[in-house]
């Protein structure tokens, strides 16, 4: 007689090999509805508000925080840069002063004519209040902007600033740094995904033992990406250091289940020699494996949604998601992938270095 926690054991794994069998008899099915989900997880994605101000993750006690919400609501002050102007005319500083004063969210702009008529030299000023706005040819205006350091409205503000000028001045402060820190990001996260993406490959490509078989880890990777990435859309919003990394980030921790499966495939076929049973099999093996691993990666990202700095609860949040999707995605997309385009990678099978 069997105990109850062997007829238990019995019980999981019967019902893991009945998914695994139909998962092998329903794969065009699941690849058919996967490509479809790809379409809202598109427009979840692009829906996804990203959020570049990082004194919203703060604390709300933090004195930055409450100098901040000080300046905004008593002063109706809260972001402010300085705008420096080279080799123009103090009219022509004057005019543009004005322009930069009818940009949205701008709430004052403080330069010389904010003390002194224009029709006064600054070269009859003291010393000491000539050279805190000029330097050579160089003269400096303060902007003050009534949004926060790194609110998109701010950002914009600088845009319109830049653009204004047509290169005549250069912005520094904070908000000009995230500004460009916002550019540099959506320039440069194409680069470094496309880079992982590459590496992989070749690593697979030279230790697998076919060519195509990285394409198709790549592929079911690719959709479990997009799918923890469009689902982002009921979080509101995630911060541009998550929308950086996650997407790299779960491509490196899913990617050994992939290989797993793929492992687990190819013994229980040299087994059973039906590859059909052999996949259903290897889902089985792979499921009892992987969830282990799965879980104690998943409580990883969770552990960083205690950060007082919530920055970690967005990261853990949207990592914790993809960890699942990419488990998902192994016992179910990358089967059906594998069983589909069999010929494809029995045709383009190769000696593996390992």
């Amino acid at each position: 007689m069997l105990t109850s926690k062997q007829q238990s054991l019995l019980e999981a794994k019967n019902k893991m090999v009945k998914f695994g069998k139909g998962v092998v008899k329903c794969r065009i099915l699941i690849l058919i509805l996967g490509v479809l989900l790809l379409i809202p997880s598109l427009f979840g994605m692009l829906s996804t508000r990203i959020n570049y101000d990082m004194l919203t993750y703060l604390p709300e006690d933090m004195d930055t925080v409450k100098g901040q919400n000080i300046l905004l609501d008593d002063f109706g002050k809260g972001a402010f840069s300085m705008v420096v102007v080279e080799g123009l005319e103090t009219k022509e500083v004057a005019d543009l002063k004005e322009k930069f004063q009818q940009v949205n969210h701008v709430e004052s702009v403080i330069w010389y004519d904010s003390l002194m008529d224009l029709s006064v030299p600054m070269e009859l000023l003291p010393e000491k209040y000539y050279d805190a706005f000029n330097n050579g040819d160089a003269t400096v205006m303060a902007v003050f902007f009534d949004t926060s350091t790194s609110a998109d409205e701010t950002m914009e503000a600088i845009t319109q600033i830049r653009q204004t000028t047509e290169g005549q001045c250069f912005v520094s402060g904070m908000s000009a740094m995230v500004t460009d820190l916002k550019a540099l990001c959506e320039q440069e996260e194409p680069i470094y995904v496309g880079l992982a993406v590459l590496f992989a490959t070749i690593a697979m490509m030279l230790f697998l033992d076919s060519w195509i078989l990285p394409f198709i880890f790549l592929a079911s990777i690719g959709m479990a990406i997009m799918y923890n990435l469009g689902t982002n859309i009921f979080l509101g919003e995630i911060s541009y250091i998550t929308k950086a990394l996650s997407a790299v980030l779960q491509l490196a921790v899913t990617m050994d289940y992939s290989i797993f499966l793929w492992h687990s495939f190819e013994e229980e076929q040299s087994i059973q020699g039906d590859k059909e049973l052999a996949m259903a099999t290897a889902i089985k093996h792979t499921i009892s494996s992987v969830i282990g691993s799965s879980v104690t990666t998943i409580a990883g990202f969770i552990a960083l949604c205690f950060m007082s700095f919530t920055l970690g609860k967005d990261l853990g949040i949207v990592m914790a998601k993809g960890v699942v999707f990419g488990v998902i995605g192994c016992v179910t997309t990358l089967p059906a992938l594998i069983l589909v385009f069999d010929n494809i990678i029995e045709k383009t099978r190769h000696r593996s270095i390992i």
